[in-house]
């Protein structure tokens, strides 16, 4: 695929989505997705902002940005992208996968106390200086950095450190 050309899909549910090139990477064989929704979300992002784990978000920027399973997903009012998705099938299944969490969000917005202040978020970095730094290996993972880095993608939880957790 030139960058230029996307893949589209359909869905009877309320989106389109089309795959485009990674615009930085011309030649990798992933892609990025765009999801076009049908109707406006913009109310929503305060609450998307709350319910979702790890989000960041500013009130009245527009935009909610997920780490997920080492996808950064972008939600906007009118459109979700996805990064780094192999095709298609992949694709369609993520389009569904947020597609079913914003109607999750809009039916139980009244149970979700939105986010209309800046949350506070904690980098890599922030989270490696909390921890001992001695590349011990005891919570499963080689190193403090890598392991600061699960705890950032909500993969593991401090806790998971031995030395932390004493």
């Amino acid at each position: 695929m030139s960058a230029a050309s996307t893949l589209k899909g359909a869905s009877p549910r309320g989106y389109t989505f089309r795959l485009v090139n990674i615009e930085c990477m011309p030649h990798s064989e992933n892609y990025n997705v765009v999801i076009q929704l049908h109707d406006s979300i913009l109310d929503l992002l305060p609450y998307c902002a709350a319910a979702l784990p790890a989000a960041t978000y500013v009130h009245g920027t527009g935009v909610v940005n997920v780490m997920d399973q080492g996808h950064i997903v972008g939600i906007y009012a009118d459109k979700i992208t996805i990064t780094d998705v192999s095709g298609p099938e992949e694709a369609a299944a993520w389009c569904e996968r947020y597609f079913q969490k914003i109607q999750e969000i809009r039916q139980n917005r009244d149970k979700i106390t939105p986010a209309l202040s800046t949350r506070p978020t904690v980098s890599v970095l922030e989270i490696y200086h909390s921890l001992p730094k001695t590349n011990c290996g005891r919570c499963g993972v080689p190193t403090c950095m890598a392991f600061a880095a699960k705890v950032y993608r909500r993969e593991s939880s401090l806790s998971d450190c031995p030395e932390v957790s004493r």
